[in-house]
């Protein structure tokens, strides 16, 4: 099994909550839809799945997350999600 580092791990978490919740590629979900995953762990994945291009932040409204269609392959591919 693959050892993934913290930021990875957080960032499967927020990944985990779209597909959890069915949310196709292009959707989004407002920050309250995160209170599964720890405070600690939701900035950090926030920042990694931004960089592993899986989300995008909206322009507009920083509260507001987008899934690209990377993320949604991402997660589809995924057999578990991580969960702390």
């Amino acid at each position: 099994m693959q050892h993934l580092s913290a930021d990875q791990r957080a960032g499967r978490q927020i990944l985990a909550v779209f597909i959890q919740r069915a949310v196709p590629a292009g959707g989004a979900l407002m920050r309250n839809n995160f209170f599964d995953v720890r405070d600690s762990d939701f900035q950090r994945g926030i920042d990694a799945a931004v960089a592993n291009d899986w989300i995008k932040v909206d322009p507009r409204n920083r509260y507001r997350y987008l899934l690209t269609a990377e993320g949604f392959a991402a997660g589809r591919t995924t057999e578990q999600p991580v969960k702390t």
